[in-house]
């Protein structure tokens, strides 16, 4: 095991991120230690990947619909 010194900002920063999921700090460490469950999402995807989970076919929600119907309000492309 690498013992990483931090500091004060970084260790404030992960005492944050573990109290925001209810657990100290060094439970979360040993979580993060074990790795990822096989079906956690991996955080970031290629567009390949988002267009192969979408239904082409699915009808549009009323709220979609509305939004791209509404007038443009700024900079939108």
């Amino acid at each position: 095991m690498t013992v990483i010194q931090l500091s004060d900002e970084q260790a404030a920063a992960l005492n944050a991120k573990a109290a925001a999921e209810g657990l100290t700090l060094e439970a979360w460490q040993k979580l993060a230690s074990v790795g990822a469950p096989a079906h956690a999402p991996k955080g970031r995807f290629s567009l390949s990947e988002l267009m192969a989970q979408c239904d082409l076919n699915a009808p549009l929600l009323e709220e979609d619909r509305a939004w791209l119907d509404a007038t443009a309000r700024g900079r939108e492309a």
